[in-house]
């Protein structure tokens, strides 16, 4: 039986996914393939480690992040360095992530043939994958791109923090007539028919600090991990409790200042206070001294009166002597 195929290594040592394929024409139809296909013959895992620290990480956190932050309520697969077969499988290509609607697991994960994508099994390439640029080998703007065009697949994103292949660190190409075009963006890259985006952040995750490719909403808003969002729930927490402690003290604070000013009041209360008795006991003082002095006036009135009696009497008796001499001369 002949067939087209490309011969493709998962992976070589030393070099990430790097891919080796060649086309040849096929000879015959898929249906009379279908039933001959040998899925335990086929490689769809060879335990070949990540190159390094920065790469790993990332890989995580694309599938990480859109799991656990992505609104989607249908099905869907994301999944990084897992392999992708042809609808007639024969060589994968392993792309660094991608992401594929509406499909589902297997319930027999551990059958060779529902271990990695098979096109043929879920009846549709991947909308997206993803490649991830560590060096100048790994022939991501040319083998790849084609082979991921000749799949099927409708977008193909390249990021190259590291400037290694593309002038830009993110590059995105949508699928048109069988052949990638380069799709526009500007601050991130929106895929409308998927709901979803994908922009460069400059942060840190898991320790490390660095640019990092990150899925986004329309509004550009990043997707976050679930440590992520627990991270600013808790801060969001301590800055509630910290807030509410803050209210707490600016009430306690508020008591205090009540409280003083009560105290303030209740002190001015009773100078108040003081101050109407003083002002009763002058008045009363007053009011004895008023009376004292009308005691005094009605005493002198009656000393006046006495005096005025006495020379009344006084001048009585002078007049009588007079008149008593006057007779007896």
């Amino acid at each position: 039986m002949q067939y087209s195929q490309y011969s493709y290594e998962m992976k070589s040592p030393g070099v990430r996914g790097t891919p080796s394929y060649t086309h040849h024409d096929y000879s015959q139809n898929d249906s009379d393939y279908e039933t001959e296909i040998d899925y335990e013959s086929l490689v769809t895992e060879d335990d070949t480690p990540v190159d390094n620290f920065y790469c790993e990480k990332q890989l995580r956190l694309l599938p990480e992040s859109l799991k656990a932050s992505w609104n989607r309520k249908k099905s869907y697969i994301v999944a990084a360095d897992v392999g992708i077969y042809e609808k007639i499988p024969v060589h994968p290509i392993v792309p660094d992530v991608f992401l594929s609607l509406d499909v589902k697991y297997a319930d027999d994960i551990w059958k060779k043939k529902n271990r990695c994508y098979m096109i043929g099994i879920f009846g549709k390439p991947p909308e997206l994958v993803i490649e991830i640029v560590s060096n100048k080998i790994g022939q991501e703007n040319t083998t790849k791109r084609d082979k991921y065009a000749s799949m099927g697949i409708n977008y193909y994103v390249i990021f190259d923090p590291g400037l290694h292949i593309i002038p830009s660190k993110l590059c995105a190409y949508k699928l048109v007539d069988q052949s990638y075009v380069p799709k526009p963006h500007k601050e991130y890259i929106w895929f409308e028919d998927l709901n979803v985006g994908l922009k460069i952040h400059e942060g840190i995750f898991e320790e490390m600090d660095a640019e990092w490719l990150r899925w986004c909403d329309g509004n550009g808003n990043m997707l976050l991990t679930g440590t992520e969002s627990r991270d600013i729930e808790k801060q969001r927490a301590e800055s509630e409790k910290q807030r509410a402690e803050a209210e707490k003290q600016r009430a306690e604070s508020e008591k205090q200042k009540a409280e003083a000013e009560k105290q303030r009041a209740e002190v001015e209360k009773q100078k108040a206070e003081a101050e109407k008795q003083r002002a009763e006991v002058e008045k009363q003082k007053a009011e004895a001294e008023k009376q004292r002095a009308e005691v005094e006036k009605q005493r002198a009135d009656a000393e006046r009166q006495r005096a005025e009696a006495l020379e009344q009497e006084l001048t009585k008796l002078k007049a009588e002597k007079l008149q008593a001499e006057d007779q007896a001369i």
